[in-house]
């Protein structure tokens, strides 16, 4: 069984459970949704299954057991504690698997608590669909160890999409579903993987599917393609545009900025924009901020994205708190009604992120900017309790930061220099410049200190801003 699960070979696995269960061709089929035809064509070999959701359905309606689960190549339903195969992801390009890094290598590069230049050997591309796909089913971490851990037979079977997908480029006529489905899954997968790895280490591989994605939709696809194609086209080049200010290359973020405004409109879905105004206006300050998120909000439809409506409520919250004006109080209401009514995983690719504890987040930072001491309190305390410290390095850097100002506000210099570090510390280790802009409004606060940690913390802040090429706070 381990074998025909490792192949995929569903004949063999269906042979199986008929010769040992003792289960006829027409159990076999109501149990997994198929004809007893089709399931006796499979078992003779004269139709093999390649289909996700088909593989889906077999191993829901034999009630496969996680590890089987795994073996097929799908995320288990409950993450039991079963270590994870010792074999490395094999790359398309032909390297051998004994090069590659194996689990424990890419679970301490993607997850570890030191990144490492080694990150760029991983197939970013491959890995992005394979968290696409499982995006529903697994937390984050589960997600990227899965990847790294698969075997090296339950691996192979990625290679047909990306030969598929070179076929298709070749020619709109080679274009189907399952191709468009494997496009759109890939960009999730971006989207998901901005939370945990390093810019620098997805932007090549984001470039690459976006090149691909721009070819497919030049060869002339039919209109039942274009439309989708155009639109997950928006979705990550919206991602790129945000990655490519965060590696400090304007011109760049600029042109993918142009190519979400040319897919929101080639789709149809103005929400694209939404998002490309919400990214920008982290790169911005004051009123040019608000102005980005309330641009923003111009392009959400009347009804429906509510997780979109959520992030940019919440955003403008934030920006009207920096600002002194209370009314931000009402937005975080608001951003929360929305929140209650939205449904991030099924939305867009870019409403993965937002959750709970994202949403404590907003909320923290915008009672911080408020000075508001009790609400401060328990916003701190739900960002925290949201937080894995072993995955979530680029938001807990946001969330050190905006703690450490709330108690230096309070005047608690042991505690803000404290969280103060661990945002530094956090922000470095992702080289995340969201993360050290955020530290801009420490760095203020401890410009008056006497105390002689927060002075040395205040060198160390103005160091880093300084050798990442961030302007004076």
């Amino acid at each position: 069984m381990v074998s025909a699960l490792t192949s995929r070979d569903i004949g063999h696995v269906f042979r199986l459970v008929r010769q040992y269960a003792g289960v006829s061709q027409t159990r076999i089929g109501v149990a997994v949704g198929l004809s007893q035809g089709k399931v006796s064509e499979i078992m003779k070999g004269a139709v093999q299954v390649a289909s996700f959701e088909v593989f889906e359905r077999v191993a829901e309606g034999l009630h496969m057991p996680d590890l089987a689960r795994m073996t097929l190549g799908l995320a288990p339903r409950v993450i039991t504690g079963v270590p994870l195969p010792r074999i490395p992801i094999p790359a398309r390009d032909g390297t051998p698997a004994s090069a590659l890094p194996s689990v424990e290598q890419v679970g301490q590069l993607v997850l570890g608590p030191h990144q490492s230049d080694d990150v760029h050997d991983v197939d970013v591309l491959t890995l992005a669909w394979v968290v696409g796909r499982l995006d529903t089913h697994v937390d984050r971490r589960t997600m990227l160890l899965l990847a790294a851990g698969m075997t090296a037979e339950a691996a192979a079977s990625i290679v047909d999409p990306w030969e598929r997908l070179t076929r298709a480029l070749s020619g709109p006529q080679a274009l189907d579903e399952d191709t468009v489905e494997r496009l759109e899954a890939r960009t999730i997968g971006f989207h998901r993987l901005e939370y945990v790895l390093p810019a620098r280490a997805i932007y090549q591989g984001l470039t690459t599917h976006i090149t691909e994605l721009s070819n497919l939709i030049q060869s002339g696809p039919p209109d039942r393609f274009r439309r989708r194609l155009a639109a997950t086209a928006g979705e990550a080049s919206t991602l790129a545009a945000w990655i490519a200010w965060d590696l400090k290359q304007p011109a760049q973020s600029a042109s993918f900025d142009r190519v979400s405004a040319l897919a929101a409109k080639e789709s149809g879905h103005p929400v694209i924009q939404a998002c490309t105004y919400a990214y920008k206006s982290y790169a911005l300050e004051g009123v040019l901020a608000l102005k980005a998120v309330q641009q923003a909000k111009t392009y959400l439809p009347p009804h429906g994205d509510d997780a979109t409506r959520a992030w940019l409520l919440s955003r403008e919250a934030e920006e009207l708190a920096a600002l002194g004006d209370r009314r931000a109080v009402e937005l975080l209401h608001q951003a929360e009604e929305a929140f209650d009514r939205a449904q991030p995983h099924r939305e867009r690719a870019w409403t993965r992120f937002l959750d709970a504890g994202r949403m404590a987040a907003f909320q923290l930072s915008t009672y911080v900017q408020l000075s508001d001491e009790r609400h401060v309190l328990e916003a701190g305390q739900s960002a925290l309790d949201s937080i894995s410290h072993k995955t979530d390095h680029k938001r807990a850097a946001v969330i050190y930061a905006d703690i450490a100002k709330a108690q230096f506000q309070l005047g608690d210099i042991s505690e803000g220099v404290s969280y103060a570090r661990r945002a530094l510390d956090t922000a470095q280790r992702t080289e995340s410049t969201w993360g050290l802009q955020h530290l801009a409004a420490v760095e203020k606060t401890l410009a008056g200190q006497q105390d002689q940690a927060a002075r040395e913390l205040l060198g160390d802040l103005i160091a880093t801003r300084r050798d990442a090429g961030l302007s004076p706070a």
